[in-house]
């Protein structure tokens, strides 16, 4: 039955027709509990009249309703009224991609970028238990920010009660315009060829689907055209595409990626599209690299060392576990003719049983390392096996049982082990290399690794646990260089979460530590990297500088190096230089967390928040660590906010809350979410302590410095932007965000007053109230070549 405007549906008021199609009518709505658009999908009358499809449909809508993924649609209710059931959707902003593509085919990196989002969606769906059925341009939404949206997510089977037939007239299909013929020619032109002859479907028939919309995506043709439904299915059954339509400049590897898709037999078929999501997102990487980042060649050993296995019954071993996996793994990494996963990379898999040839494939390895550890009093067991990514087959094993005292003894032989299983001819100084850093006393090594294990978490409480056992270590041995390096770091942490009177003299402790090691071993880029910040947080900015450029004289490749050296191009306004060394970062590890957020926050802060999305979620996948966990959602949220998204960012709220995200962060994202609601004063209510500022994210400091402004409590805001985050920050990130400007008037305004700001050509250009904050403006590619570093 068609509603007509003003029709009721429970809390819901329809406002317009929007389509319609096999699986009923679909409708604009407001919520006039909520005061917010949906959209409301009548359902055929069959469902009403068939108990058993109503059942089945209700238990998938459930399904759906549990999945909260930004690139799935949500589902917000199931209503009855009169017998005939209503679906209550998220209402999505935007054009369909068969909308986009009707006026030509996308340039590849957007094409590329809107496929890995619908990966996303449908393998998140699949880790659900659903499959979609019915992928195809017209049920892929994409929002005015870039966001893709994937519609009509498994909500019917389309088959009929006992048969595994799919009926293309019953198909979830919804189509805005156009004749049944064209709904159904919609539809059969993305079946599989497995559902084209009416056998059952599983993922893979989703994968096939993929496959047609990335060929369409480049070609803006479909994969499988015809005239009628029956020269279609006899297309898919019987043709390939044309691949002659594909563009001839896209990679070789992305050709690949949509003929494997494309693959008649389904056994042949990748099953998996988070595979294929990984290897679109490698892509990208090549694409976007300065340098054009390619795979190894084939004849370069390569491996991915996995985290080993803590068999101790005492989960406090678990640190020594992984400090033992990290240890071998910067060990191989001394060797110049391996090419060594870097943890990151591989953190992923931690604590989780792995798919060796599926590691190989995502890493780019032809060898995958994996162990275990057990340790009991001053004995210790280390089993190790190197394992060919390609067939399976063992290269080596062995296991040691050794006392605490031999591990090192352990490491080394490992190492040397599997570089001659890899045929690796280990030079005199690299045989050397493996013995450097290494304490007299495994005592000082234990203590060594349980203070890593707690610097990593970033807290005032774990980095002052951190420091102690640093200074243990040393006080066991004097001469281990890393622990004074890692104590020297944990001071330059500590000096932004103390008060000013207690400075001065972890400065001077931290500058010690640091100079220390670096006498110890002068080609320690740990030493200089810990040396440049202490001396960054204590206001010595060009000391900071030149010790972060020998940090990469003694290791070019020292990441968090590098980093450093963009977050310092940034906050002294170069944009587009701090853009250019974080993509050099990811160059040089790209599964890195920390480039990964940084990054993200350069594309938010210069509006490019369509590149973000595909970006965090490889961040989200890198691990549970809660300063990652806490970026992810912070970046998230704040870019669905400036897209006018807030039903979304509402959404990833309450994710958010499920995730356990920290109360201060939280509450800060909450207050930022409601002033944009337009709730005022509301919002001030709801802001955290200003004494959790200093454990907050600095961007969720600086939103909840925004919300008090906007009610004009402008201490309040000072005390949120505390005075050594506006020190780092208020040059730069301060000026980019309007709603922060009145920190910049009066008493206030004395840093920076004649900053250049450098932007990226890439980035749209900036507002005139952002522009007048500055003395200048020089634009600058953030895309320039970077394998040379630019340091200055």
């Amino acid at each position: 039955m068609t509603l007509s405007p003003g029709t009721r549906i429970g809390n819901y008021e329809v406002i317009g027709a929007l389509g319609a199609g096999g699986m009923g009518e679909v409708y604009r709505a407001r919520d006039t509990r909520l005061d917010r658009i949906v959209a409301i999908k009548a359902l055929p009358q069959a469902f009403a009249t068939d108990p058993e499809r109503l059942a089945r449909f209700e238990r998938e809508a459930k399904l759906l309703a549990s999945l909260s993924h930004p690139n799935i649609a949500g589902i917000f209710g199931l209503e009855d009224v009169a017998g005939t059931p209503y679906l209550v959707l998220e209402f999505i902003e935007g054009d369909t991609l068969g909308a986009r593509l009707a006026g030509g085919s996308l340039p590849v990196r957007d094409a590329l970028d809107v496929c890995v989002q619908i990966a996303w969606a449908i393998e998140a769906a699949h880790e659900g238990g659903i499959v979609h059925r019915d992928l195809k341009p017209g049920n892929v939404m994409i929002t005015p920010a870039g966001v893709v949206k994937v519609l009509d997510f498994g909500l019917a089977k389309g088959a009929a009660p006992g048969s595994s037939t799919i009926e293309m007239t019953t198909s979830p299909t919804m189509a805005m315009s156009g004749t049944a013929q064209g709904i159904i020619l919609g539809t059969a032109s993305y079946m599989s060829p497995e559902q084209a002859r009416g056998k059952p479907v599983d993922r893979r028939a989703d994968v096939w689907a993929f496959g047609c919309v990335l060929f369409e995506c480049l070609t803006a043709r479909r994969a499988f055209p015809g005239e009628t439904g029956s020269d279609v299915i006899a297309r898919i059954i019987e043709r390939d595409p044309d691949w002659s339509a594909l563009p001839p400049a896209i990679p070789p590897r992305l050709r690949d990626v949509v003929r494997r898709c494309l693959t008649k037999d389904p056994n042949e078929r990748p099953r998996d599209i988070g595979d294929l999501r990984r290897e679109l997102s490698a892509i990208v990487l090549e694409m976007s690299s300065p340098s054009g980042v390619r795979a190894a060649p084939a004849d370069v050993p390569s491996l991915a060392v996995l985290y080993f296995e803590n068999l101790a019954s005492d989960q406090e071993s678990e640190y020594f576990c992984a400090g033992i996996t990290e240890d071998i793994l910067t060990d191989l990494s001394k060797i110049k003719g391996l090419r060594v996963a870097s943890r990151n990379a591989v953190a992923r898999y931690r604590g989780k049983p792995v798919d060796i040839a599926a590691v190989g494939t995502d890493l780019g390895v032809r060898a995958v390392l994996e162990g275990s550890v057990r340790r009991s009093g001053d004995r210790v067991r280390i089993s190790a096996q190197l394992i060919n990514a390609a067939d399976g087959f063992h290269l080596w094993a062995e296991r040691y049982d050794r006392t605490l005292q031999d591990v090192f003894a352990v490491q080394e032989e490992i190492a040397s082990s599997i570089a001659q299983a890899l045929r690796v001819a280990l030079s005199p100084a690299e045989v050397e290399a493996l013995a450097v850093d290494k304490p007299k006393d495994v005592r000082a090594y234990d203590l060594y690794l349980k203070g890593r294990s707690l610097y990593e978490r970033y807290t005032p409480e774990s980095l002052q646990e951190a420091l102690e056992l640093f200074r243990q270590a040393i006080s066991i041995d004097a001469n281990y260089a890393l622990a004074w390096a890692g104590m020297a770091d944990c001071c330059g942490q500590l000096l932004i979460r103390i008060p000013e009177t207690e400075r001065a003299e972890l400065t001077r402790q931290g500058l010690e530590a640091a100079r220390r090691a670096i006498a110890i071993n002068p080609d320690l880029a740990e030493a200089h990297k810990a040396e440049a910040l202490v001396l960054l947080y204590s206001g010595d900015l060009e000391g900071q500088r030149v010790s972060l450029g020998r940090a990469l004289q003694a290791n070019p490749r020292f990441t968090p190096a590098i980093i450093n050296m963009g977050v310092d191009r940034f906050n002294s306004g170069d944009v587009a230089g701090a853009e250019r060394m974080l993509r050099r970062a990811l160059e040089v590890e790209p599964q890195g967390a920390f480039q990964l957020t940084w990054l993200a926050t350069i594309l938010l802060m210069t509006g490019r928040s369509n590149q973000i999305p595909s970006m965090l979620e490889r961040l989200r996948g890198l691990g549970d660590n809660p300063f990652y966990v806490a970026a992810y959602y912070t970046l998230n949220i704040w870019s669905r906010v400036l897209a006018g998204e807030l039903a979304l960012a509402r959404q990833l709220l309450a994710e958010a809350a499920g995730a356990k995200l920290d109360t201060g962060n939280l509450q800060a994202l909450q207050a930022w979410v409601a002033l944009r609601e337009g709730k005022g004063k509301g919002a001030t209510a709801m802001l955290p302590p200003v004494e959790m500022a200093d454990r907050m994210m600095p961007g969720n400091a600086m939103l909840a410095a925004a919300v008090a402004l906007q009610d004009g409590q402008t201490e309040l805001a000072k005390a949120f932007m505390f005075s050594q985050m506006r020190e780092r920050f208020g040059r730069t990130l301060v000026r980019l965000m309007p709603e922060l400007h009145p920190l910049l008037e009066g008493s206030v305004n004395t840093l920076g007053e004649a900053a250049m700001l450098v932007w990226p050509l890439e980035a749209p250009m900036l507002a005139p109230a952002v522009f007048a904050e500055f003395k200048d403006v020089r634009i600058a590619s953030g895309l320039a070549e970077a394998s040379t570093l630019d340091t200055h």
